[in-house]
């Protein structure tokens, strides 16, 4: 496509874009953005339909040779300051339509029973959000399924802590994670919350190779009791006594570690 230069930022297209820094706006239009020249490769090399990049001058010099298929556009300093999440904006803002694989849909259950599954259950922190999917993605993990009242996996927070991982990992959202839990229990899984209650067991004294999926719960409350009483039981982290609980995107790194080893040791 050929190369173009916006100099205002009052330019339709700016103000569209700068538009998406709000999740109605994604919503509506099925797009969203990301900054940064470690995303824009990580977004070319898995695929990811981009509709346009912006780069400031010193960016889109680099680059201009290249022909790509999507708009290229070069923006002065004060134009990019328009649309930019960043506080030090490195210069480099893609625009991308939303990935089928995320689409929001009512249900969705793992076929496979040997497939590693994680539930998280009212994440609110875009930023632990990407956490977790860096994390799942690192340590194979086939499917993060999100409740609706997570937080936007198109979020620019969530997509800059994924470093990339939003692009690869599976990941599905719906509307009823009891429900979710109550089928996957009915297909064979065992689902097991990271909470503290009675009935909860040590990390260490269950098998987590076999159809075990673990389910993270909201920074502060927890999982949900609706969700706790679908499950198959609690799971902790054995720490030392008197320590503070883990953060949900540090407690999602140990169970999906252990699920990790345990599958690559055998």
């Amino acid at each position: 496509m050929s190369q173009e230069r916006i100099t205002s930022r009052n330019n339709p297209y700016i103000k569209e874009l700068a538009l998406l820094s709000e999740r109605k706006h994604r919503v509506a239009s099925s797009k969203f953005f990301f900054e940064g020249r470690k995303l824009f490769q990580e977004a070319l090399e898995n695929g990811v339909e981009l509709e346009a990049v912006l780069m400031t001058d010193n960016f889109f010099y680099k680059y201009k040779e290249n022909n790509y298929p999507f708009r290229h556009i070069s923006v002065t300093d004060e134009v990019y300051s328009k649309i930019s999440a960043e506080k030090s904006p490195e210069g480099i803002f893609c625009v991308a339509k939303s990935l089928d694989k995320l689409h929001k849909i009512n249900i969705i259950y793992g076929s496979d029973s040997s497939e590693r599954i994680l539930l998280l259950d009212g994440l609110r922190d875009p930023g632990n959000l990407g956490t977790v999917l860096r994390t799942a993605a690192a340590f194979g993990c086939d499917e993060v399924i999100l409740s609706n009242d997570c937080a936007d996996i198109y979020n620019p927070r969530t997509v800059r802590a994924a470093m990339g991982a939003v692009f690869r990992q599976k990941t599905v959202t719906v509307n009823d994670m009891p429900g979710t839990v109550s089928e996957l229990i009915r297909r064979g899984r065992r689902v097991l919350c990271a909470t503290l209650d009675e009935t909860a067991v040590s990390l260490t004294d269950i098998d987590v190779c076999h159809s075990v999926a673990f389910v993270i719960g909201n920074e502060g409350s927890g999982i949900r009791r609706d969700v706790i009483d679908a499950s198959s039981g609690s799971v902790i982290i054995p720490m030392l006594p008197g320590a503070e609980s883990l953060n949900a995107s540090a407690a999602a790194t140990v169970l999906l570690w252990e699920q990790f080893k345990a599958r690559n040791s055998k």
